[in-house]
Parts: structure tokens; sequence; C-alpha cells
């Protein structure tokens, strides 16, 4: 191995480079024998003069300093390099082939129509494609906000294209159903990562859930106005949607509620079994709707009136299943009470003969 010094190492630089002394000297507007000596580690050359040798003989300034190739930095940087051409050439393609659809559309909807009409939904597909395929890139800082808000946004431009292009009166219903899904994914992620959320993100679940309330009745409204003016059947949403959904939302709080109990897993997961039965199993018995096919579907669920003495399809084979089910689930649910208590007995009885 050559000696690890400045001067070996500026050697066999300038000898990979196929350069004499005379010549990196004149590159560096320097005397020949100045170079000499740096390789005979008589001297060595003036820090000013690093970055410009450095460059000559393609080596990074801390590796002239620490006379050694730093063969992970110089993996690194390829990588870096390779990672960027390929950057380079996936944004390329895409803005090569977004203007290859877009200008003969643009052509023949003027040719063949004299106007633009059909081409705006093209466009906006493409500003679509091009939020998934491009703009991430672009994007340096909060991603993680800008890139699905830009996404929605540009759905919600070729949602509005094609209800105006067929005359619709749709556009609410999908734009608020995928802003729907979008704040059940994001806003627990965006609360737990975000400082301006530290306040509430020990509630987040509750939170979470109450937005996704706030917002699933919003779309309710909204589907219900849109029957009611093409004519379907209306007042739905106060008669069956919202109780149903309130039921849920306080079924889901009450569950959530479950993780500030001070009591050990088992004890936990029986409540939750219970409860969880409870708000299955017991509004079924107490709902009525004017629907004769709706109220059969709620009867099929309503476990007070099954009879397993018969077994009848259509009369009491559905309440039968429900009820074993039911049966089945709050065994297992006691099962855990039972274990979970019976630990907790058992600490509570280790930690009071423990001596002090």
């Amino acid at each position: 191995m050559m000696e690890n010094s400045f001067g070996n190492f500026l050697r066999q630089k300038r000898q990979e480079k196929s350069l004499t002394q005379k010549e990196l000297a004149k590159r560096l507007f320097v005397s020949e024998s100045a170079v000499s000596k740096w390789e005979k580690d008589v001297a060595h050359p003036d820090i000013t003069l690093l970055p410009r040798l450095a460059e000559i003989l393609d080596v990074t300034e801390h590796e002239l300093i620490t006379a050694s190739v730093d063969n992970q930095a110089r993996e690194e940087r390829r990588q870096a390099k390779r990672w960027r051409a390929l950057s380079f050439s996936w944004n390329l393609f895409f803005y090569i082939a977004y203007a290859a659809a877009l200008i003969p559309c643009f052509i023949c909807n003027l040719a063949i129509d004299r106007t633009l009409s059909w081409f705006w939904i093209v466009a906006a597909s493409l500003l679509l494609g091009f939020t998934f395929t491009n703009l991430p890139g672009l994007i340096k800082r909060h991603k993680l906000v800008f890139v699905p808000l830009s996404q929605y946004f540009a759905l919600v431009v070729l949602l509005g294209v094609c209800c105006l292009y067929t005359k619709g009166s749709w556009f609410w219903i999908p734009s608020l159903s995928v802003l729907f899904g979008l704040l059940c994914v994001f806003v627990p992620i965006y609360i737990a990562k975000y400082g301006i959320f530290s306040k509430i993100r020990k509630y987040n679940d509750f939170v979470s859930v109450a937005v996704d309330f706030a917002m699933l009745q919003i779309l309710l409204l909204v589907i219900q106005a849109y029957t009611a003016a093409s004519g379907y059947v209306g007042g739905w949403y106060l008669k069956i949607a919202f109780p149903i959904t309130l039921a849920v939302y306080l079924a889901l709080n009450v569950l959530l509620c479950v993780r500030f109990l001070k009591v050990n897993t088992y004890i936990k997961t029986g409540v939750v079994l219970t409860l969880a039965n409870a708000f299955l199993y017991l509004p079924p018995a107490f709902i009525r709707v004017s629907d004769p096919l709706l109220q059969r579907e709620i009867n099929d669920a309503n476990i007070f009136k099954a009879n397993l003495l018969s077994w009848q399809v259509g009369v009491t084979l559905e309440q039968n299943i429900h009820l074993i089910v039911c049966l089945t689930a709050l065994t297992v649910a006691v099962a855990f009470l039972v274990i979970g208590f019976i630990l907790r007995r058992e600490r509570k009885e280790k930690g009071s003969n423990s001596p002090l």
C-alpha cells in the first residue's frame, strides 16, 4: 500500500490524469519546482489553491487534505448523479408524453368541432396525471400536505370539466366523497406529524373521528339534496342516515374511551367486545322504518326474535345465526374479563405482600 502522504497522493492522481509536473504547474499558475516540492512533501500548496487543484485532479478537497480516496463519498456522489439522471429522464419522458397527447387533441378538437369542448377533459386528465408523475419531484417541502392536496384539486377540476361537458349536476357527490376518504386517511397522520396540532395530539383518535363524522354528514346531506332534486325518495337523512351514523359515532367514541381505562389488556378487550355486541345487536330491536324491505333487513339482525327451536329460512334462521354470533362474542368477552380480573387481583396481592 502506498504511504498515506500528501506528496504520494498528489503524484498518483497527477499520473492518473496523465499530467506532467509542468502541465499541472501551468494550470495552477505556479512553478514546476513548486509542484515537485509538493510531491516530495518538502512544501505544501497554499490553501487557496486547493479548490482548483481538486478540480484538476477530479478529487474532493477533503480527499486532498486527508491524502486518501473516500470511496463511500464517491459512491454516494455516483448514486446521486445516477438518481438525478434517472429523475431527469423520468420527468422529460412524461413532459414529452403529455405534450404528444395534448397538442394533437387540441388540433383535432378545433378541426372537427370548430371549438374546444372535449379537449378540456383531456387537459384536466393530463393535469391529474402530472400531479402523480412530475409534481412530487418539484415540491421540496411538506410533500405530505401539498401532494395530496394538489392531486385532489386536480381531480376536482377533472370532475368539474366532465360535469360541465355532460351538463350534469352530480359534481359535488364524487368531489365530497373523495374528500371524505382523504380526511379519513390524512387527518390522523397530520395531527401526529405536525407540531401545530401538539395540543390535541393526545386526542388524535377522537378529533379524527369527529372530523370524519362531520364530513360524512355534509356528504349525506348533499346526496339527499341530489336525490330529492332528481325525484327520488327524500327525507331519509333524518329518519335513517343521521341516527345510524350518530349511533356509530357514539359507539366509536365509547370504544376509544376504553384506552384510558387503567386496567390490563384482557379487561380492555372484554369491555370492547361487550360494547361492540351491545351497539351491534341492541339497535335492531328498536329501529322502525317505513320501508318494508329495509325493516326486514333490520329484523334479521334482531336477536330478541330468535328461536333456536325453529330454523326456518326467512323467519328465524337469520336471527338465530346472529344470536349464536352474539353469544359466542359475549362468551369470549366474559373469558377475557375473567382472566383480566384474575391477573389484576394476583398483581394486587403481590404488590401488597412485597416488602417495603
